[in-house]
């Protein structure tokens, strides 16, 4: 299961940097042909557009999975909680409170991505379901990972 779960994270980590490489690459590409040759594709600023949205949202599930994301854990930290045990449960609860953020953006993102469906991309004249499903995608794995981390938190002695 540990082994699935490892491939999954390369295999968001390898999307979300190919996504930075494309981002990178067209707004170099951007600003030469802009001021070098004073004219640039309709296309780049839309896919770059597009890229740092898969990019963005992608390496928040891996933040998800690797325990880096934003959290309030102001709590133990304020009650100075010395026992493990309690220590243990406020970080389970607020693993949840995350959880269930990811899961209603999860809800939103699909129905938005519905949504989207019958609209194009004034640039690529592409649906708009492609861009906006990098929320539901991505919102699906960080609750996944989320769900992981709390299952080995219960599992420690």
């Amino acid at each position: 299961m540990m082994r699935v779960v490892g491939l999954v994270e390369t295999a968001l980590r390898a999307v979300a940097a190919l996504c930075l490489a494309v981002l990178t690459t067209l707004v170099v590409a951007q600003v030469f042909l802009r001021y070098g040759l004073g004219s640039v594709p309709f296309f780049t600023e839309e896919v770059a557009r597009y890229a740092m949205i898969w990019m963005a949202l992608l390496a928040t599930a891996v933040g998800v999975r690797e325990a880096s994301h934003i959290r309030v854990d102001f709590v133990p930290t304020a009650l100075g909680v010395a026992s493990p045990p309690t220590q243990l449960v406020l970080e389970a609860v607020l693993d949840v409170i995350s959880l269930t953020a990811f899961l209603v953006l999860l809800w939103y993102g699909i129905d938005m991505t519905i949504f989207a469906a019958g609209q194009t991309s004034d640039g690529l004249r592409i649906s708009l379901s492609y861009p906006y499903a990098a929320v539901p995608v991505a919102f699906f794995f960080a609750s996944a990972f989320a769900i992981l981390r709390l299952v080995e938190k219960l599992r420690q002695p």
